[in-house]
């Protein structure tokens, strides 16, 4: 009786095991949805004055004098064209991301972004499930880390697969050795190969669970 529990455990761990990849896929998209999870945009500034019109008036002349360049907002504003990361469009501001610095209430209008990107900062489109879940999946672990994504959990699913193929493998590599074991009679190595597969299932699941 007890062999067909430890049976039962072990495939319940594999069936629970990729269940929770694909729950872990739909979760992270719906906090996209719900705007917990999302993405910061590419853009360029554009410049608030163009600096061939700084010597044009006096009063242009005045304005850029006054100007504070180790203000980072004003150095984007007027220093140059710069490649920033850009998210929380509102009121007609947002926060940009350059480098190492965060800048808050950034004029929206003076940000270019490439391709569709405008429609995806502004919220005017969001991703499908499948479109999300491949975007996500085409980074590489060091890019989940950047400045593009609000949290590298959002690809989180990706490292649950990880879990998944090696729970898989092992419980193959187990099976493998009970079918060996049984079919030259091996009974006391078999309930002791048995009984460490499966108490190895119930502690991969634990470590999972407080992993995810």
């Amino acid at each position: 009786m007890w062999r067909k529990i430890a049976f039962v455990i072990i495939i319940t761990s594999l069936i629970f095991s990729i269940s929770d990849y694909f729950f872990t896929k739909r979760d992270s998209y719906n906090k996209y949805l719900e705007g917990e999870y999302y993405f910061r945009y590419r853009a360029t500034t554009i410049l608030a004055m163009d600096q061939d019109a700084w010597y044009d008036s006096v009063e242009h002349f005045e304005k850029i004098s006054s100007v504070d360049f180790s203000d980072t907002k004003n150095l984007l504003l007027y220093g140059g064209e710069y490649e920033v990361y850009a998210y929380g469009p509102h009121d007609g501001v947002c926060t940009v991301i350059y480098g190492s610095r965060t800048v808050e209430d950034f004029p929206t209008t003076n940000l270019r972004f490439e391709g569709d990107d405008a429609e995806y900062f502004y919220g005017r489109k969001q991703l499908s499930y499948e479109e999300y879940i491949n975007y996500v999946k085409s980074f590489s672990p060091d890019e989940l880390k950047s400045d593009r994504f609000s949290s590298n959990k959002m690809a989180s699913f990706n490292v649950v697969l990880e879990f998944t193929i090696i729970l898989a493998g092992a419980i193959a590599i187990i099976c493998l050795l009970l079918f060996i074991l049984h079919r030259y009679e091996q009974n006391l190595w078999f309930d002791i190969v048995l009984v460490v597969g499966t108490l190895y299932c119930i502690f991969f699941e634990i470590i999972t669970a407080f992993a995810f």
